[in-house]
């Protein structure tokens, strides 16, 4: 069942088995699978059932004190759905070089867990997000569509991305969250800190501050902070209810290690055989669903060259009609069964949506990251890893909210030797893929030769925050185990991204999904065991 905060009596509410902080696309994933297994779980979203700005207006307190960083602000959406309001549903695999030690790599010593520990939560992610059986392996899509076995090279293997045809969960799961079982949503609702026992190490439950200035107490035995990448941070990092320190807090990684991917055109592409190049690289839609062709380095030559992670992708110019992709997606998911009530109210949403929605489009317009028709030039783009370190971080300045907390501060840092490296290779390793394939004539942006950090000036921000929380096999290493509760405690979990402790050159949504679902098994195993 969805209600807003106003028609809730909070004192008459029970204690749940899981209490879930955010309802963006991991939180309501776990909430989906964890009332499947029979638990209680109540899932509170800060932000309304829909998009409003004044619900958005938290997010322009914070601030960018490093390096430009265009998703503080833009891309993050306090709302039901979270960020899959405007999220164009890419699902891509984590590489597994990401999860491996890569000596190159300064204090990077891999993932806790191996790869092959999520593979079988992927799986489980496609079956719950409904992708067709026969569609989940690029081989077989390959069949499907006629692109030619022969597409690899020594360098660069050829894949694919899927693409989901509803995007916005608040739409997608509409049904499982407006069940009378399982799952209790409360919207406006925003958590400002946790409550903990005496000794720290249980948590109690969650404080939550209504629009009213209402503070109301909600108890579980277990908690997911599943509110993003920088809320996540932040929450961790607040004083917990009554304003004693949690166990937590000295944790030396807390905030630290934040990520991002970095994207930017290395090149242009200019096809010899433009039927051959086109049945290559033109988007698929099989089934509703779209497949993006791209490049990616071998695992082989990534530890030869002792680069990073990247993947490579076209972008086809054309006028800004073309490019309103973005603004489809964004719109369509707010109007797929987002707005309800009376006329004049339904307009006050849209008005509302319009004035969060255009600046971002916009942004995206500008940059040219919407696949357009090809009637312009054919650019070479590289979604790029970044090294995570400890210096790229997420503070609290003095300043506070109307909530009463600390307002977040983001440093994002990029070492840009790693990754000026990884670039060059990779203008170098598209040249040789397109021209002995006989694909076409590729010509390297003019910066490429520069071995300063310049040449990264005009790469941006993806809006995939990422780390923060990152998972360790102990507290000096990181902020949660490899079952992602926090370390020093008994009963507190972080799901998403934040927990990632190297991020490869995927959208990070699908893997932060597959480790939520892992986190559910988990919670539920040891409910059980109870």
């Amino acid at each position: 069942m969805i209600a807003n905060a106003d028609e809730v009596n909070f004192d008459e509410l029970p204690s749940y088995d899981v209490i879930i902080v955010g309802a963006g696309a991991v939180g309501i994933v776990a909430a989906v699978d964890l009332a499947h297994r029979g638990l209680r779980v109540l899932l509170l979203e800060a932000g309304p059932q829909w998009i409003d700005k004044s619900s958005q207006d938290f997010f322009t307190a914070a601030e960018s004190v490093a390096r430009k960083h265009h998703g503080l602000h833009n891309g993050r959406f306090r709302a039901l759905g979270g960020t899959t309001n405007f999220w164009g549903g890419q699902l891509a695999r984590l590489d597994y070089s990401a999860f491996q030690k890569r000596p190159w790599l300064k204090d990077y010593d891999g993932w806790p867990i191996a790869r092959e520990a999520i593979e079988p939560y992927y799986a489980q992610c496609e079956e719950l997000l409904e992708i067709p059986k026969g569609l989940r392996d690029d081989k077989s899509v390959f069949q499907h569509a006629g692109i030619p076995d022969q597409n690899d090279a020594e360098e660069l293997e050829y894949f694919l991305t899927r693409w989901l045809t509803e995007k916005n969960f608040g739409v997608r799961f509409k049904k499982e969250l407006n069940s009378k079982n399982g799952v209790f949503v409360i919207t406006e609702a925003p958590v400002v800190s946790l409550r903990a026992s005496h000794d720290g190490q249980t948590v109690d439950g969650v404080q939550i501050r209504t629009k009213d200035n209402k503070v109301s107490d909600l108890n579980a035995r277990y908690v997911i902070l599943a509110n993003g990448t920088i809320e996540i941070a932040r929450l961790l990092m607040h004083p917990l209810a009554g304003g004693q320190k949690s166990v937590w807090a000295d944790n030396r990684w807390l905030g630290r290690g934040f990520m991002e991917h970095l994207e930017g055109t290395i090149g242009i592409v200019k096809p010899r055989d433009l039927k051959r190049f086109n049945r290559m690289f033109d988007n698929l839609f099989i089934q509703g669903i779209k497949f993006q062709p791209r490049l990616r380095l071998r695992e082989r030559i990534q530890i030869e060259q002792q680069a990073l992670s990247f993947a490579l992708h076209l972008r086809f110019e054309a006028s800004n009609l073309d490019h309103l992709e973005n603004a489809k997606i964004f719109f369509n998911g707010l109007l797929k069964g987002r707005f309800k009530g009376s006329p004049r109210v339904i307009l006050s949403h849209l008005w509302s949506a319009a004035r969060i929605g255009f600046p971002m489009c916009y942004y995206y317009i500008a940059n040219q990251r919407i696949l357009s028709p090809k009637n312009g030039r054919i650019l070479l783009r590289v979604m790029l890893e970044q090294v995570q370190l400890a210096e790229s971080k997420i503070t609290l300045s003095n300043r506070t909210d109307k909530l009463g907390m600390r307002v977040p501060e983001l440093s994002w840092v990029v070492s840009g030797d790693e990754e000026v490296k990884t670039v060059q290779i990779a203008a170098k390793y598209a040249k040789k893929y397109f021209e002995e394939n006989g694909l076409a004539d590729f010509v390297a942006s003019d910066n490429i030769a520069n071995v300063n950090h310049e040449l990264l000036d005009g790469f941006q921000d993806t809006y995939h925050h990422m780390g923060g929380a990152r998972m360790a096999s102990s507290a000096d290493l990181g902020v949660v185990d490899v079952n992602a509760r926090v370390f020093g405690t008994r009963n507190l979990f972080v799901a998403g991204a934040a927990i990632l402790p190297s991020v490869g050159f995927a959208n990070p949504t699908f893997t932060a999904m597959a480790l939520t679902l892992k986190l559910a098994e988990h919670i539920d195993g040891e409910c059980s065991k109870a």
